[in-house]
């Protein structure tokens, strides 16, 4: 079985060969191959090239998302009229700008073909999409929760405070999000001609109560799931979620990406029979200065409790930061430890 096998395989509840593994890009790519950010972000051929180099290096595990447009965060915010900075050796990022909410009714949902960055990811997509090698898949982007994006576009404290004393012009920032999101994965769609995946990712959630996050967080991701019927949804969420895991469940995710923060074995027991889970070694301590042995011991422990039965797969629990070693030793792990049948 091919890595992307495994990961469909489990996310469908079965049992490959064995325990899939698979990372989730971010922008820390370039990094990684000591590339200029910039240049990474701007120009699709090497942002193509660089991306199918990684392949190549870990040919055993597979990428979330394979090959795709890498803005990192920056698209959705510039398109609502946010300033983007750049660095050479960090994630761009956008500066908030909304400082009073009443700058909330001149917001318009933004043309995904003409504001921001949207147009240049739209190229970026459709360059990777004619160029990509045929043995791998070219996906879309994560998009941003639309609470996350309510944040880069606001400032987390200030949407912390407007949902105790703003609520109902928070409502109507939030609306302007999910309509952002849904037009933008409706114009990526249209440059592939059909999706696999649909991938938000927002932290946000995990770090407010049980009612904020259904008020203000999953009541708007799940109108972006429920516009695109038929695709795989997955959820990324760094933050610890153990509060609201049935919540994540009724949100008709098939894969949710966790916090190392998470308890395996509770999350696995609460909705590992409705979710693919997908993690969650820790991803900055241990995994930039373990050595192999460590790791794989680590892994090994994750296997025993996540695999039995399917419908786990391999990872950090977040985007990738150590070494390259601390990758090969997950992999290996899964080798040494993953083979199915899985005994509890």
């Amino acid at each position: 079985m091919t890595p992307r096998d495994r990961l469909m395989t489990a996310i469908n509840h079965e049992e490959p060969d064995i325990v899939p593994v698979a990372f989730l890009r971010s922008t820390y790519d370039a990094t990684r191959l000591k590339l200029d950010v910039k240049e990474y972000i701007l120009d699709p051929k090497t942002k193509l090239n660089a991306q199918i180099e990684l392949h190549k290096r870990f040919p055993d595990c597979a990428f979330i998302p394979s090959i795709y447009p890498d803005f990192g965060m920056i698209v959705e915010p510039s398109a609502l009229g946010a300033e983007t900075k750049f660095s050479s050796n960090q994630p761009p990022k956008c500066l908030p700008f909304i400082d009073e909410l009443d700058k909330v009714e001149e917001l318009e949902v933004p043309d995904p073909r003409k504001d921001g960055f949207m147009p240049k990811v739209l190229e970026a997509y459709e360059y990777m999409v004619e160029n990509a090698p045929k043995e791998y898949k070219v996906d879309i982007p994560f998009v941003l929760g639309p609470l996350g994006l309510a944040t880069e576009v606001r400032g987390l404290s200030q949407v912390f405070s407007d949902m105790f004393r703003n609520p109902e012009l928070l409502h109507k920032l939030l609306e302007v999000c999910v309509r952002t999101q849904i037009e933008y994965i409706k114009a990526l769609e249209e440059v592939s001609g059909g999706l696999e995946f649909i991938f938000i990712g927002d932290d946000i959630p995990g770090l407010v109560s049980q009612k904020f996050a259904e008020e203000f967080g999953f009541r708007y991701m799940k109108r972006i799931f429920d516009s695109f019927s038929g695709k795989i949804r997955v959820y990324h969420n760094d933050s610890k979620t153990m509060h609201m895991l049935e919540q994540i469940g009724d949100l008709g995710v098939q894969l949710f990406n966790f916090s190392f923060q998470n308890d395996l074995k509770e999350t696995k027991e609460r909705i590992g029979d409705r979710v693919c889970l997908w993690g969650n070694v820790e991803p900055i301590g241990i995994f930039r200065t373990g050595t192999t042995e460590q790791i794989e011991e680590i892994c090994k422990k994750k296997i025993e409790i996540g695999a039995p039965s399917g419908g786990f797969v391999l990872s950090t629990g977040a985007a990738v930061y150590g070494p390259d070693r601390s990758i090969d030793a997950i992999i290996n792990a899964s080798k040494k430890y993953g083979r199915y049948p899985i005994n509890t």
